[in-house]
């Protein structure tokens, strides 16, 4: 009887534990994130002209390969990143990027032919947009940096390519990944707006 009592209170300890355990395991849910478009987010965009409409083929991009996964990537210095298995985007971070920047690129030009790349057969661009990103994330207390080389290519005469390359800082402003990818959001409208500003250049001298 005796050793019956001990056999079950043993057995009552290790379900107790396996409770404990599994309880300590418990992994936390999965967050998905994604840029948002800056009319979305409320800001200001200056009306456009009024000029013949340009059609626009927004990529291909190109990614480090660092940056172009379904985990979102943070710095913790310039030797070291964070790869968060539990904070996501919810597509692809390239597809994502192209995607936001053609509907930037829309509402600042006067022009509702703005395609992110691929596109269909049928669409014909006037100017293409093509990008390299050689940084675009950021570090809790301090900035997010989009880093990236950039050309516009004229269609119809490939010797007025336009090559740019550009660095916009944003403060992050926060220590969670919320506010990592508003200001995320928020570099790639800035950059929007100076691929606007040398497309308007180029119309004008096309004039």
């Amino acid at each position: 009887m005796k050793h019956g009592t001990c056999l079950w209170t043993h057995g009552w300890m290790f379900s107790l534990m396996v409770l404990v355990l599994s309880g300590c395991s418990t992994t936390p849910p999965v967050k998905y994130y994604t840029l948002n478009p800056f009319f979305e987010m409320g800001a200001e965009i200056s009306s456009p002209a009024h000029k013949p409409p340009l059609a626009i083929g927004v990529g291909p991009v190109d990614f480090p390969k660092m940056l172009d996964r379904r985990q979102i990537v943070t710095r913790k210095n310039p030797y070291q990143v964070d790869v968060s298995d539990f904070h996501r985007w919810a597509s692809s971070f390239s597809e994502d990027f192209l995607c936001v920047l053609a509907r930037n690129i829309s509402s600042l030009l006067p022009t509702d032919q703005v395609t992110a790349y691929p596109w269909a057969d049928g669409f014909s661009p006037t100017l293409r947009l093509h990008l390299t990103v050689e940084r675009f994330d950021g570090r809790f207390g301090g900035d997010v940096v989009l880093n990236v080389a950039w050309f516009v290519i004229n269609q119809a005469n490939t010797k007025r390519s336009v090559i740019k390359h550009s660095r916009i800082s944003e403060p992050i402003g926060g220590d969670t990944y919320e506010d990592l990818v508003a200001a995320q959001s928020r570099a790639l409208g800035t950059f929007s707006r100076a691929i606007a500003d040398e497309i308007e250049k180029i119309r004008i001298r096309e004039q």
